[in-house]
């Protein structure tokens, strides 16, 4: 993929305008635990790929069942990886068919014989499926103008994949694709589904000459529609869908003449849209994900950035921070958590990510790390 055309992909996503509302919801903390008692982050895998090394999706399809993508480094040359739990360890996928890419950057699984992965090299993007023995590619259908999907994300349920970015959703189903465009000026940070007939994206419109707004887009079963949000302050970048009556987004504003960030998660109820922020403090929101029981869990680049990953979880009455795990020995810099996924309905999630290691001559390199969430 042209670095000219990954640039202007991330521009447009940056941009993306979205909403905050300023009723706090019933039930929100007025202050922040600093821990969940027994709860705790704990480091699964971090330093084994090469120098360059990052992980920016994960998925599992249950306790012995995993995957997560990215891509590691070899003389500057990026390679992507696709990485699997058995249950025991992480290690590279061994299965066949898997296509050589430059980058993965988004997985979703169905079930352990039904997953979906998204990547690209300089030249070409496509779609892989796991049928439980083997991959196997899947081409994309081309875009108008030689467009590109770039950064996009994919929400895989049983009969039907969505991959979002840009300005269009494309779906398949038995093979078929089928792609609605939302027109210049929208930029898809992330999307969700539940079932094939239930499934939420988020975003936001910017375009010069109008007027900025929030996006956030509910599929039906047969087309998307837009569910308006009352604000234009925030910027949104993931949704988690729990149930029909129950969907969270998350995202950030920018503080007028100051640095930092604003978190703001949002909840929707089938009805309206509430504030549910709270506490949380101190970092652009990156990843959302929740285990269908009412928890939530938020996580993203704090403020600074420099230093250990920063969770917050939200337990349906009040949000606690929680410090992640960080890689032992050596002196690290900084963790950057990119996705976050439930472990089937054990109540844990796992984090992916990258962090750096200083090496002692002024600089850093960095490497992958996978973690996961437990009660001691």
């Amino acid at each position: 993929m042209r670095a000219s055309a990954l640039v202007r992909i991330a521009v447009i996503t940056l941009v993306a305008a979205t909403t905050t509302l300023m009723a706090p919801a019933a039930g929100a903390s007025p202050s922040p635990r600093t821990t969940t008692g027994s709860l705790h982050w704990e480091m699964s895998s971090a330093g084994r790929l090469s120098s360059g090394a990052h992980l920016s999706s994960v998925t599992a399809a249950g306790p012995r069942a995993a995957w997560a993508v990215g891509h590691e480094s070899f003389d500057g040359v990026p390679e992507g990886v696709v990485l699997r739990w058995n249950g025991k360890r992480w290690r590279q996928d061994p299965s066949a068919g898997l296509p050589r890419v430059s980058y993965w950057h988004s997985v979703s699984a169905v079930s352990r014989r039904n997953v979906w992965a998204y990547g690209w090299s300089q030249t070409e993007e496509l779609v892989a499926h796991y049928d439980g023995r083997r991959w196997q590619r899947v081409d994309l259908p081309a875009l108008p103008g030689g467009a590109i999907y770039g950064f996009s994300e994919l929400a895989a349920v049983k009969g039907r994949i969505w991959l979002a970015g840009d300005h269009r959703i494309s779906t398949n189903v038995k093979g078929r694709w089928r792609t609605t465009d939302f027109g210049a000026g929208t930029g898809i940070t992330d999307i969700d589904a539940r079932s094939a007939a239930d499934a939420w994206a988020v975003g936001g419109f910017a375009l010069v000459g109008q007027k900025s707004r929030p996006v956030a887009l509910h599929w039906d079963g047969a087309s998307w529609s837009e569910v308006p949000l009352p604000d234009t302050r925030l910027r949104l970048a993931n949704v988690y869908a729990e149930s029909a009556r129950s969907v969270w987004v998350s995202g950030h504003t920018s503080p007028t003449g100051g640095d930092g960030y604003e978190p703001r998660v949002l909840h929707w109820d089938g009805r309206t849209w509430r504030d549910v922020t709270g506490p949380v403090e101190g970092l652009a929101p990156q990843a959302l994900s929740g285990d269908g029981r009412g928890s939530v869990w938020l996580t993203g680049d704090p403020t600074g950035w420099e230093g250990p990953p920063v969770f917050w979880r939200y337990d349906g009455r009040r949000w606690a921070r929680v410090p992640g795990a960080t890689v032992p020995g050596g002196e690290t810099q900084s963790y950057n958590v990119t996705d976050l996924a439930p472990v089937g309905h054990t109540g844990r999630h796992w984090a992916v990510g990258s962090y750096e290691l200083l090496d002692g001559q002024g600089g850093a390199d960095s490497y992958e790390f996978i973690e996961r969430s437990a009660r001691r």
